[in-house]
């Protein structure tokens, strides 16, 4: 065998070696966790639920960041429910402030407001010509020999469903900015598990 092979081959087995110092098989002995996919690190994997095989170890850290992330308390692969203790992430006040502060929902809130006013200014113009129009109206019905009674229902009738409408308007408009909130809201929780293992109990659940 020459030199220069000889050279090429303790090349490749130096690079070889490099590389599995790096790269840790898993095994039974050191099982990886299935989200970080690490297993040198200084917590120890677990098996909190009922998945099996290589799927059954996660960190807590990982378990408990992902559920947060997610907005759930049970596992994905085998619906086991984790307990768990759920706090609110955010006041009332703070997740308004997040929520309006979110660009899209900001244009929205934003041209909705514009709608708002169109529709305040369009209602209170009716309201005014109908409130003190009425007299006039009343008048003029006396005139060309009609009951001024009826035009005064006749107004009072037009003045209720103008704001009814403008009520039912606003009602909408608001629904679509506070239903979607609040469900994000209450959902969105701060997920801290309840989990004590022993090791005996840890080779039960495998």
């Amino acid at each position: 065998m020459s030199e220069k092979s000889l050279a090429k081959g303790t090349e490749a087995g130096c690079k070889r070696s490099e590389v599995n110092s790096l790269v840790q098989i898993p095994s039974e002995s050191f099982p990886v966790c299935r989200i970080c996919q690490t297993i040198t690190s200084n917590e120890t994997p677990i098996s909190p639920c009922n998945c099996k095989g290589t799927l059954a170890y996660i960190h807590l850290s990982c378990l408990e960041k992902w559920l947060n992330q997610s907005g759930r308390n049970f596992c994905e692969l085998c619906n086991f429910r984790y307990e768990s203790i759920q706090t609110q992430r955010y006041t009332f006040c703070e997740s308004l402030t997040l929520w309006i502060c979110h660009p899209r929902n900001r244009r929205h809130i934003r041209s909705d407001l514009i709608v708002v006013a169109l529709l305040t200014l369009v209602t209170s113009g009716l309201l005014f010509i109908c409130t003190y129009g009425m007299d006039y109206f009343g008048y003029q019905a006396e005139q060309e020999s009609i009951d001024k009674a009826w035009i005064k229902l006749t107004l009072v009738s037009f003045l209720v469903v103008i704001i009814l409408g403008y009520l039912i308007a606003v009602y909408l408009l608001l629904r679509d900015h506070l239903v979607p909130w609040y469900h994000w809201w209450t959902r969105t929780m701060n997920i801290r598990l309840q989990i004590l293992y022993t090791q005996g109990r840890r080779s039960e659940l495998v």
